[in-house]
């Protein structure tokens, strides 16, 4: 019998589409049209993301894990990517540069209002993965009208990093640019080493 499609999937889908846009984005930035090329090449082949509508696309037997699936892929196809392309030719601070630029093309494109914390939290939160949901990875420890602090029980990054031999700080340092663009010029900061992060109303 076919699972139930429901929003929580495209939700859950369009996360997983942000997260494989982080490694196109880096890709069109190498100026390098050979490397651009074979890394292009190399990463369609090991980390296939599919194209079209969801509900066409998506195995309807199968809801969980084929998102599960690509969920995996896209953050391997990350890992994968940052070994290719660190120190030749971006820096860890040039990488940096560019999530922090796709935070603050995310906060452009959705254009949010955020009244409190939570509603900062909900859009992190709405954008990068940490898992399917049933795995509640995070989870809010303390919150008010002026900062809410998050832990991560369970980074399901980090067995995927490594399975790349990727450096799962560099991940955590990327991530935490993405969001401090997604911040930039708002009321509120964004700190914290993992796995406990925080938002403050500055």
């Amino acid at each position: 019998m076919a699972e139930k499609f429901a929003e929580i999937h495209v939700w859950m889908f369009n996360k997983i589409k942000s997260q494989n846009n982080f490694s196109d984005e880096i890709i069109n930035q190498l100026s390098d049209e050979s490397q651009k090329d074979r890394i292009s090449n190399q990463s369609n082949e090991s980390f296939p993301f599919p194209n079209g509508n969801l509900d066409e696309i998506i195995d309807h037997e199968n809801i969980h894990q084929w998102l599960e699936k690509h969920l995996i892929l896209t953050d391997r196809k990350l890992a994968w990517l940052i070994t290719q392309v660190k120190d030749n030719p971006f820096t860890l601070k040039n990488l940096e540069n560019i999530f922090y630029q796709l935070g603050k093309n995310h906060r452009d494109i959705t254009q949010p209002v955020w009244l409190k914390p939570s509603y900062v939290y909900r859009a992190i939160t709405d954008a990068l993965t940490e898992g399917m949901p049933c795995d509640k990875a995070n989870q809010v420890i303390s919150h008010d009208e002026d900062h809410l602090v998050w832990h991560v029980e369970h980074c399901m990054h980090q067995e995927t990093w490594k399975s790349e031999n990727a450096d799962i700080e560099d991940f955590y340092l990327l991530r935490d640019a993405w969001i401090k663009g997604l911040l930039d010029g708002s009321e509120f900061t964004y700190s914290g080493k993992h796995p406990q992060y925080q938002i403050q109303r500055n």
